[in-house]
């Protein structure tokens, strides 16, 4: 089998990040991974750190690209949280293109099975592949319906991890198409890069399992659920959880702390986790949020 190309995208701030994907990606599979780095200004130093992750595993290769975010991107609009380099993966199937198929991940997401599997998904014909919110279906993704003005059989996708058919995309000149998009849609966005996407492609992609994108927003697992990846969306991530700590309100942030630990990254990590005060605010703030939310389930639920 030819290798798999997987593109991932970060600034230096999220350097520790990628080789904590990477290592996750490298230890579940026996397929040789291309990684793609959309360089948003990874320093050297941390560069050569996720380099080091071949001294454990030899069944991947690397690639810093650096892209030019204003050459495309110059009046898109940002969010305090995350800055114009989102937009970024619209790009994947041009920087590279002698690439036909490759996965884009982002970097809250530890991967515990075998990549290859989503690589093998079929698309269809279609030019992207991506996971359906489905934990939000009842409420944010309504909300996001009525201002982006999608159609009611639209199924809103995370752009957190997408399969791209990047010949069928660059042969559709879809970039031009997103930027066209961006101008029209500009004051409406709130979530910038994935709802123009979900504009775009507008009950229009491959729906892919859930198995490839998990994003229970409340670091929790369904039972004997069986996934592949593991999409950290919470408001707290998971590399701000202590690792000593025991936790059964947020039990998926283990995997997170057990791929860190393969990386140089881990102890810097480490000492930026919430203290055991601010993780008891968080522990009451989250039991309150998931009584609140429950109870609103009941009442709806009996109003109908």
């Amino acid at each position: 089998m030819k290798s798999i190309p997987i593109f991932l995208s970060s600034d230096n701030n999220y350097a520790p990040f990628v080789a904590t994907t990477i290592a996750s990606i490298c230890e579940n599979t026996n397929s040789f991974i291309d990684f793609y780095v959309l360089d948003g200004g990874i320093s050297l130093l941390n560069q050569n750190k996720i380099l080091s992750l071949k001294q454990q595993y030899n069944n991947f290769s690397i690639e810093f690209i650096s892209i030019d975010i204003d050459k495309y991107f110059k009046n898109f609009v940002e969010t305090p949280k995350i800055t114009k380099s989102m937009y970024s993966r619209f790009l994947i199937p041009y920087v590279k293109p002698e690439i036909n198929k490759a996965i884009y991940t982002d970097v809250d997401v530890i991967v515990v099975g075998d990549i290859t599997e989503m690589y093998n998904e079929s698309l269809d014909h279609y030019a992207l592949g991506a996971c359906y919110e489905e934990f939000f279906k009842n409420d944010l993704n309504l909300i996001r319906q009525k201002y982006l003005n999608l159609s009611k059989n639209h199924k809103y996708f995370c752009s957190g991890i997408l399969l791209f058919d990047c010949k069928k995309w660059r042969q559709d000149n879809i970039l031009n198409g997103l930027l066209t998009l961006e101008k029209k849609y500009r004051e409406y966005l709130k979530y910038p890069d994935q709802d123009l996407l979900n504009k775009y492609f507008e009950t229009n992609y491959k729906i892919l399992d859930k198995k490839y994108c998990y994003l229970d927003p409340w670091f929790s697992i369904e039972k004997d659920y069986k996934f592949i990846i593991r999409h950290y969306t919470a408001n707290y991530k998971p590399w701000k959880i202590p690792p000593n700590i025991d936790s059964k309100n947020f039990p998926s942030t283990k995997l997170f702390w057990n791929y860190a630990k393969k990386t140089p990254f881990y102890e810097e990590l480490e000492k930026k986790t919430f203290s055991i005060q601010e993780y008891e605010t968080i522990v009451r703030k989250e039991r309150f949020m998931k009584a609140y939310k429950n109870i609103i389930k009941r009442v709806n639920s009996n109003a109908k």
